[in-house]
């Protein structure tokens, strides 16, 4: 084809393969290596768009960097590489390569938000005993604080785009702005700051000076809502807040309310309660006791209407095999992730809840896709759920569902804890685990698409697929590290960013403090499996490395099987369909070096490690430690003052960014 079709016309095929397929070209023979090096920025700049890597092919390199504003990509000198590691995070995400830890707090140790600017390199946090903190999401230096005796305990916070929100007790929603993004003259027509606002941000400036104004937030508006407000939620610029029977929408610019959605539980006379609400550019979304509905932002109707309590919400449900990460309890570094299988089943014996109702529900940034949360662990996802409010397709023919675990092990009647969703990816916190999820593994590159089409990864029907199952393709994660049922349920938040996933966690389970409390008896003991694998030194990954790999099988692509294989097997050998070799790319430069040209090497390989902060004294961080304090002064323990370690909910941070 090289020596017969014009290069143009050869671009433009190549243009249209991913990058399994153009890695296969590139080996296949010499030339084809010969002509890659020639036309290297056009090919992989065409691989980056069909990726979803870059916005669109007019987007420079320079520029493409610029609108991701990720770290790992600021220093990539060329497409090759923007595309090499563009790629390994998508693998790091789906449990195929590695990641690391970072953590956030101190005194106190009582996190209970927290959100996230990834761009700004910011996390924010509010506190259970009140207060509201900005760290430096590189360093975990704290920026600026809010005190408090000025932030309210327990506070919920919103953070979209330089605006904070948090709520006063009563009606009110505090709206400040990111110093480094306001300017003299900017702020609302309405809804304007009191004078404690300014007072706090005085006493804040002054307790924490600074040239570069870096994670201050100065103050912005005062809105007042007309009733107490069950749930709300902020996606920049609208701020939703719902009451029992009605929800609020404000533009939070210029402080003015914009909409009003009157009966958001519908006609039933039982109101129970608001559980969540969301928004999207067209749609209001309300989870309440009695259903999850949707309405239209245009004419506030309701567009679909999907109830609580059921058995089923699909004809086809995935379960969840926890056995792999199960074998990892005790073993496992705080950012190892690894592959969970799961199994379609179409049966609902596995389901003892009927009294599940939703929980929480997130809307992609586009507006078509929802993830929503039962209270019994389960989670539905339906891509284009507007398919199912026009009715070209029955809800349960599209909705993708997934939750009980098999095989049961122990207590298996489990509860879901927090939910996030962004950029494709979901994170569900269960009283089982931490399972970060992609739901289509084809849009970021780690399936392609023909062979997607072929046979399914998860060895769903196809009669399933082609009636309009959401998600068919999904990869599910979980983090072993995190196991421990008590301590899951007090997971508070979880936020996550294109390369981090951030969440509440006991600053017991830091690396270097774990063995301490184990011996009080504060965590768990080692399973036995641990335990014998501890002692003989056989354990694949150390607790403090944080590289997140247990074994070199583990993250190795699956060879092409017969059709009905599982691509995303765990063992086996690298194919052409299933990923991008490391390995091969060096035998592409030995290609190279032989046909005396050069190729752009593979880059370094990935290695991660842990960093964290100093601990300092054990503080309270619930409402049962005081016994605890009791009974380990009257133990071996001694006073908790004189501890070496701190316990109390900090920021755990997994960060699958390429190094």
């Amino acid at each position: 084809m090289i020596d017969t079709l014009p290069t143009e016309l050869v671009l433009r095929i190549l243009a249209y393969l991913p990058l399994q397929a153009l890695r296969n070209f590139r080996l296949s023979a010499r030339k084809w290596n010969d002509f890659f090096v020639v036309n290297q920025s056009t090919i992989y700049h065409h691989a980056a768009v069909l990726h979803n890597f870059v916005d669109d092919l007019d987007m420079l390199l320079p520029q493409a960097k610029a609108a991701r504003g990720l770290r790992f990509l600021q220093d990539v000198p060329d497409w090759y590489q923007y595309c090499q590691k563009y790629f390994q995070l998508q693998r790091n995400w789906a449990g195929q390569g590695s990641a690391s830890a970072k953590y956030y707090g101190g005194q106190p140790y009582d996190i209970h938000r927290i959100k996230v600017d990834e761009e700004h390199g910011l996390v924010i946090t509010t506190h259970n005993f009140g207060g509201l903190t900005v760290f430096d999401m590189d360093t975990t230096e704290v920026l600026w604080k809010l005190s408090a005796g000025y932030v309210r305990r327990y506070a919920h916070c919103e953070y979209e785009n330089g605006f904070l929100i948090f709520d006063r007790i009563g009606v009110s929603k505090e709206v400040w702005r990111l110093e480094t993004l306001y300017s003299e003259g900017d702020g609302p027509v309405t809804s304007y700051p009191d004078e404690s606002q300014f007072e706090a941000w005085q006493a804040a400036s002054q307790e924490w000076p600074s040239t570069l104004r870096r994670g201050h937030f100065r103050p912005w508006a005062l809105i007042d809502t007309p009733e107490f407000g069950r749930a709300y939620r902020f996606v920049y610029p609208n701020l939703l807040v719902s009451g029992l029977r009605k929800a609020y929408l404000w533009d939070v610019r210029t402080g003015e309310l914009v909409l009003e959605v009157d009966n958001v539980q519908g006609n039933t006379t039982d109101t129970g309660d608001i559980n969540y609400v969301e928004l999207s550019a067209t749609h209001v979304f309300i989870c309440s006791s009695s259903a999850l509905r949707v309405f239209s932002r245009q004419n506030k109707s309701l567009v679909l209407e999907v109830p609580s309590y059921q058995l089923a919400y699909g004809d086809l449900r995935l379960a969840v095999d926890r056995g792999p990460a199960a074998a990892r309890h005790g073993l496992a570094s705080p950012s190892e992730i690894v592959r969970i299988p799961v199994e379609p089943i179409d049966t609902t014996a596995l389901y003892t809840a009927s009294y599940a109702e939703f929980s929480a529900v997130h809307v992609s940034r586009d507006g078509k896709d929802i993830f929503a949360q039962l209270s019994d662990s389960r989670v539905v996802a339906i891509r284009d759920f507007m398919r199912v409010a026009r009715g070209e397709v029955a809800l349960k023919k599209a909705t993708l569902e997934i939750g009980k675990t098999v095989p049961p092990q122990g207590m298996d009647e489990h509860f879901s804890i927090y939910l996030a969703f962004e950029h494709g990816r979901t994170a569900v916190i269960t009283t089982s685990g931490i399972y970060p999820m992609t739901l289509d593994p084809t849009h970021h590159g780690l399936l392609d698409r023909e062979r997607a089409a072929r046979e399914n990864a998860n060895r769903i029907p196809r009669a399933a697929i082609d009636a309009g199952l959401s998600f068919p393709d999904i990869v599910i994660t979980a983090l072993p590290y995190y196991h421990d049922r008590r301590q899951l349920g007090k997971v508070s938040c979880v936020q996550m960013t294109e390369t981090k996933m951030f969440f509440v966690w006991d600053a017991m389970y830091k690396p270097e403090n774990i063995d301490f409390f184990r011996r009080l008896g504060f965590v768990e003991p080692l399973p036995k499996s641990a335990q014998t694998q501890t002692t003989a030194s056989t354990a694949p990954v150390s607790a403090a490395s944080g590289s997140g790999v247990p074994n070199q099988e583990t993250f190795t692509q699956p060879e092409a099987g017969p059709s009905g294989t599982n691509p995303f097997t765990e063992h086996g050998t690298e194919d052409a369909n299933t990923g991008w070799d490391p390995d091969d790319l060096e035998a592409s430069a030995e290609i190279t070096a032989e046909s005396a040209t050069t190729s752009t090497d593979a880059g370094p390989e990935v290695a991660a490690g842990n960093s964290g902060m100093v601990t300092v004294d054990f503080v309270p961080y619930d409402d049962n430690d005081e016994e605890e304090w009791e009974d380990a002064n009257d133990g071996e323990a001694g006073d908790p003052r004189l501890w070496p370690a701190a316990a109390g909910p900090i920021v755990f941070c997994v960060d699958f960014s390429p190094v």
